[in-house]
């Protein structure tokens, strides 16, 4: 994991976003963080993480994005527009 008081704050925005996106991804499908952590195997603090604090791993993004079928090129363009 990386340490996100070291990114630049164009990056801290990304991620942000990421953290963001991937929640309202989980609410609107109606999963809860223990669900959608039994599914891709990480424990429910991991997917907390992810959605506070823009805290994964690769791995960790790639799981939730064929989790929630959506092409990992999609979270990066979207991220784009974050501004």
């Amino acid at each position: 994991m990386i340490d996100a008081s070291s990114l630049s704050p164009e990056n801290r925005k990304y991620l942000s976003y990421l953290s963001s996106f991937l929640k309202e991804t989980r609410v609107n499908y109606g999963y809860t963080q223990e669900q959608v952590a039994n599914e891709v195997k990480l424990s429910r603090n991991s997917i907390s993480r992810i959605e506070r604090q823009g805290l994964f791993r690769i791995q960790h993004l790639l799981l939730l994005a064929e989790f929630y079928d959506i092409p990992i090129s999609q979270l990066f363009m979207n991220a784009e527009g974050c501004d």
